[in-house]
Parts: structure tokens; C-alpha cells; sequence
């Protein structure tokens, strides 16, 4: 299939989408503002969405009447892809297209090439309107792939969480389609480091609105302050009342030795399990995430918990595959009624049923942190923003900041 039969594929089949009441707001609204902006620019575009709104089902209707030729879907992990693929599997159940009758007809296509390390191979490509991989196995030292396209192979540049941008392996995939049109969606368009991500916010659909609209849940912050707490760090070793927590808090060494306290761990994990027990009160079994400084203090937390007769385990990159496996298989049949976490379960994870987020440890900046507390965001009834299970809670200690 060559890329003039792919660009007449993509502005002659008929997709419903404005004015289509089966896609959300985000949706047509950043499809309509992808339009416009690549009729009158080449700049590459981030459209900025949060969590649960349906990235996905944007990312799906994108390339029609836009793109002119073939499309790269690119993900930042193993997860995140696999969710893709699956949306966009004509011959599946959950295929995107079908479910919310963007396309009455999928007979001849749109057909998607999965890029995996065993199976996939450049005729899959060949035949295919749309290309999904993930950027490591896309842009790997091994470089098999990018060196066995033109660099007129695709059109347009998908890139789901597109705050990665700016890494080297994202630009060297820019640079080897250099005509390609580029689309990032991301929730969070900033990064930690302070770098700013590649290309021009077209397109921002506000947490609020999302909120009022069902898309995700109705979220609450709550801070917990004792009025003293007492902790070791950097020889300091006594005991701090709430006025010194409030005022040393911006210190990197001080909101860390807040995070290790006794008394903030146990306030925290108190008031968590407190939200926890009322959300249940729907009959619902909503479930806790926490994440933790260290390894350690992922133990000492999930101590706490099962002190307190709470199921709970904790998960880090230390633990075997097949254990790590086993965790989540228990979260996602409630077997575990708490999971805490260290630097895991972050894009791409999806578990409805978490709806309260326990935070032990201090966060600098803004995108880390949410993409920590987008795991309690989506909802569990969809597009009803009055039931009592779309609730969150964020729970953490007034001195980590």
C-alpha cells in the first residue's frame, strides 16, 4: 500500500465525528483545533488532556481528513502501547472505531502493524494505514527500524505523553521524518527537569471541566498536621512544631525529613484509611495507592496499613517480573485493599478502583505528582459526574508541600 492509497484512505472514508454524541468533548474539540492548525501551520502540535478524557479515542480519528499518509502511533512504555493496539483492532471487541460508530464500515480498514521485537517485520508496515510501536523499540541502539523507513514513510507523528518529547530517542525519530506532521498529547505539558517540551499547545481542555463532565473523578485534597512531629535528618534531631513545619516546607531536606516522620506517616495512613472507609460505604471496593520515598520506607508504610487490618503489599522495580505480576494480578481482583508504590504504576496504568492516593513523599514539580495522583482519577461509572464512586481523594501531610 503506498502512501498516496493511505493519504486516500484517510480524506475519502467518511468518519462521523463532529456532531457524533458517542465521543467526548476533548475529542472533537482537539480534532477540529488539529485541523485548523495544520491547514495553516507545519509546527508540531501538543494537545493537552487529561487522564481518562480518551487520548486514545482522539489519537484514533486524528489522522482522518488530516493526515497524508501513513501514521506512527509511538508510546512511552510496554503498557501504554498494548492499550493502543488493542483500540485499534478492527477485528476486536473494544475497537474504537466501531463502539462509538466513527466508522460504520472497517472492512477495509483501518489496518494497524503492531512493532514488537518477534513477529512485526516491514510488510506488515506495507500493508497497514497505521504503524503503533513503542519508542524503545522504535528508536533502540539496535536502530532496526528507523533506518528501514524513507523519510517520507509517514505523514503525521502520534505521540502519546508527549512530555517525553525532548528526549534524544523521541528527536531522533523527529529528525528522521523531518516532514512528518507531529501531534503530542500529554496531561501534564511540562517536565521536571524544567526543559520545555517540543512544539505549540493548540489545544487545552481544563481538569474542572473534565470533572463536571464525568470524564474523571470529583477530586478532593486533603492535608493532615499534627501538631508536632519528630524526625532525624542531617543531625537534626528533636522535635518541630506545625508553625516550623509550615515555614521550613520549601526546604528540599526538611519536607524529606517530614516525609520519614513517624507521626506524618501514621497521620497520613490514618486519614487515608478514614477516606477509604467512606468511599466504601456505596457497597463499592474502592481501593488505596501510596507511594513512598524509598524501598524501604514502601515497608514501613504497608506495616502501617496491615497494623491497621488493611490487605496491603508494596511494589518496586527491586521485586522479581513474575512477583511484580502477581501484585497487580491481587489489586485487580481485590484481593489487596492497598498498594504502595516506589517509581511504579505510572502512565498507562489503569485501575478504576483506585480512588484513594496516599502521598509519603515530597514532589518538586508539578508533572510527576500528577501523573502519580491520575491513578485515582478515572472514573468508575462513566460520564456520571454525580455518582458517589467518582470520587478521589488525595491525602497527604501540610509539611511536604
Amino acid at each position: 500500500m503506498t502512501n498516496d492509497e493511505v493519504a486516500r484512505y484517510f480524506n475519502e472514508t467518511r468518519a462521523h465525528i463532529e456532531g457524533n454524541p458517542n465521543l467526548r468533548d476533548p475529542q472533537v474539540e482537539g480534532y477540529v483545533r488539529t485541523r485548523e492548525h495544520f491547514r495553516e501551520s507545519t509546527e508540531h502540535a501538543i494537545l493537552q488532556i487529561p487522564v481518562g478524557c480518551g487520548k486514545t479515542g482522539l489519537m484514533a480519528i486524528l489522522p482522518f481528513g488530516i493526515s497524508q499518509g501513513r501514521v506512527l502511533v509511538i508510546a512511552p512504555n510496554l503498557e501504554i502501547r498494548r492499550g493502543i493496539s488493542t483500540a485499534f483492532d478492527i477485528a476486536g471487541r473494544e475497537c474504537f472505531w466501531t463502539t462509538t460508530l466513527v466508522l460504520g464500515d472497517v472492512q477495509n480498514g483501518p489496518y494497524t502493524a503492531v512493532l514488537d521485537g518477534q513477529d512485526a517485520n516491514i510488510h506488515d508496515c506495507e500493508a497497514s494505514h497505521i504503524v503503533v510501536t513503542n519508542i524503545q523499540q522504535l528508536a533502540s541502539r539496535a536502530d532496526r527500524w528507523l533506518p528501514a523507513f524513507p523519510d517520507d514513510y509517514f505523514d503525521m507523528i502520534l505521540v502519546d505523553e508527549g512530555h517525553h518529547n525532548v528526549a534524544r530517542s523521541w528527536e531522533r525519530v523527529f529528525e528522521r521524518f523531518p516532514n512528518a506532521k507531529v501531534v503530542s498529547l500529554t496531561a501534564t505539558p511540562f517536565r521536571g527537569d524544567g526543559r520545555e517540551i517540543a512544539g505549540r499547545r493548540i489545544y487545552v481542555y481544563p481538569f474542572r471541566t473534565a470533572m463536571v463532565r464525568g470524564y474523571i473523578k470529583q477530586i478532593s485534597a486533603v492535608n493532615v498536621a499534627p501538631q508536632e512531629v519528630l524526625f532525624t535528618y542531617r543531625n537534626d534531631t528533636r522535635r518541630h512544631t506545625l508553625e516550623e513545619v509550615l515555614e521550613l516546607r520549601d526546604e528540599d531536606w526538611f519536607s524529606r525529613g517530614v516525609a520519614l516522620a513517624p507521626e506524618c506517616n501514621r497521620s497520613i495512613v490514618d486519614a487515608s484509611i478514614q477516606w477509604l472507609q467512606h468511599l466504601r460505604q456505596t457497597g463499592t471496593s474502592h481501593q488505596l495507592i501510596a507511594v513512598a520515598c524509598s524501598v524501604d520506607h514502601a515497608r514501613q508504610v504497608r506495616s502501617l496499613y496491615a497494623e491497621r487490618g488493611l490487605q496491603a503489599r508494596e511494589i518496586h522495580s527491586n521485586l522479581p517480573q513474575n512477583e511484580i505480576e502477581e501484585i497487580l494480578q491481587d489489586l485487580r481482583r481485590h484481593r489487596i485493599d492497598c498498594i504502595v508504590q516506589v517509581r511504579m504504576l505510572g502512565e498507562g496504568f489503569d485501575h478504576p478502583d483506585l480512588s484513594v492516593a496516599a502521598v509519603f513523599q515530597p514532589f518538586r514539580t508539578l508533572s510527576p505528582y500528577i501523573q502519580f495522583v491520575g491513578r485515582v482519577m478515572r472514573v468508575i461509572h462513566q460520564d456520571n459526574p454525580q455518582h458517589p464512586d467518582n470520587r478521589g481523594v488525595i491525602v497527604s501531610h501540610v509539611g511536604l508541600n
